[in-house]
């Protein structure tokens, strides 16, 4: 039996994940998908257009049999993090046969050289990275030069997001010896970041999120309508209800009072201790900071070549979530439970599977997590941190009646009968 398995955001779903999922499908005749997705904050620093229950029925409406939830910890982090908390949950399911991802390269051999050179980092290799990084440049334009120089290709390859996110897929199949076989599935419309709609592509999620930034309840029909033509039938009706109820939509910019107000009550030391805050760039916060009144001017104060927006914005995201680096030692040892979002009725075959073969606790209720929190103190940090993610997320929905809390405990895995 073969299994696919996905690591999405799926913020939103719309049709080049449509594609994505049924070329997948096809590709090995699978039979079933299983896809590990963000919960309410996303590996570009942001929150989640909606909340994470609404974007798994989406998927499921569109091909997907399951829907587990990618922690927090790992979701919010770097490509290298984020692609191995997803494997690692993909892994442990005790089912996946095959990571399915999508590349822009028509050469994925090239993928694979560099996913090993990564892997074992040969001296020529860390002595390039090592020059690069010495010269200002971040690590992913720092190691995409290295790459050119020791494997003599195209630079272009290691500019496009999905050829990185790939490769960095790889790199955690090899260096963690796991053997999920790469599916390749070459993308098609638009780029991965471009803000533009353009009639007949499949658009980029960034898009559609951009076409609703400062949405009104007077204006929200007509946008959302703009965007119909590039969303499957059920992610429109599903966005449209999100929207109505007001739970949605939810924008960077919605943190701007909470993020300014945290930064500065933030002692330099408190800065410090936060993930990713190194070679004093907690002094540098800490100053502009206290000169500027929205997040977006202060992210673009704060932008070096060496730390990038999406860098910054992430590290917005661990203030937020207080992410220190204390509780980084916990990602190394894996993902503690398989929590899951939704299913489908072969979801439901694929769970009962899952009971006699997957090596962690599985997760469908929030009371199911209570005995395991006293047992296992990764169990309980890894708990307490979606937990805290969501009730901080559900502040930030639109009708204030909707902010409650404590929604981890009271919202049943979603099922979506096909």
């Amino acid at each position: 039996m073969s299994i696919v398995g996905i690591i999405a955001e799926y913020n939103p779903f719309h049709l080049g994940h449509l594609y994505h999922l049924h070329e997948a499908k096809k590709r090995i005749n699978a039979s079933g998908i299983i896809c590990v997705m963000s919960g309410h904050f996303v590996q570009r620093g942001e929150p989640a257009l909606v909340n994470k229950w609404a974007r798994a029925e989406m998927a499921l409406a569109g091909g997907a049999d399951l829907i587990l939830e990618l922690p927090v910890l790992y979701a919010c982090r770097s490509a290298y993090w984020f692609a191995r908390g997803g494997i690692e949950t993909l892994y442990n399911t005790g089912l996946v046969t095959h990571l399915a991802f999508g590349v822009e390269t028509e050469e994925p051999d090239y993928l694979a050289k560099a996913a090993s050179l990564l892997a074992q980092e040969t001296p020529s290799f860390k002595k390039y990275l090592k020059t690069f990084l010495n010269s200002g440049l971040s690590y992913p334009t720092a190691r995409a030069q290295a790459l050119t120089q020791e494997l003599t290709c195209p630079s272009v390859l290691w500019e496009k997001p999905n050829n990185i996110l790939g490769l960095t897929y790889l790199q955690v199949l090899e260096e963690m010896h796991i053997s999920l076989k790469p599916l390749y599935i070459k993308r098609k419309g638009s780029a991965y970041a471009d803000r533009n709609l353009i009639e007949g592509l499949f658009p980029s999620a960034t898009a559609l999120r951009n076409s609703l930034q400062n949405t009104t309840a007077d204006c929200i029909s007509q946008k959302l309508q703009a965007i119909k033509e590039f969303l499957p039938e059920s992610t429109y009706k599903i966005l449209t209800r999100e929207i109505q109820i007001g739970q949605g939509p939810i924008m960077f910019d919605n943190l701007s009072p909470i993020i300014l107000t945290l930064l500065r009550r933030s002692s330099k030391e408190y800065l410090s201790s936060l993930i990713d805050v190194r070679e004093g760039l907690e002094n540098r916060i800490y100053k502009v900071c206290q000169q500027t009144g929205t997040l977006k001017d202060f992210l673009i104060q704060l932008k070096t070549k060496r730390f990038t927006h999406t860098r910054l914005q992430r590290l917005m995201i661990h203030l937020l979530l207080d992410y220190t680096k204390a509780k980084e030692n916990y990602i190394y040892k894996g993902p503690p439970y398989l929590r899951v979002l939704g299913f489908t009725d072969q979801g439901r075959e694929l769970l009962k599977e899952m009971q006699k073969k997957a090596t962690l606790p599985i997760i469908t209720k929030g009371a199911h997590s209570q005995k395991l929190c006293q047992q296992n103190e990764t169990f309980r940090l890894f708990w307490e941190m979606e937990n805290l993610s969501t009730n901080l997320y559900t502040l930030l929905y639109p009708a204030p009646h909707q902010r409650k809390g404590n929604l981890d405990y009271l919202i049943s895995p979603i099922y979506y009968q096909n």
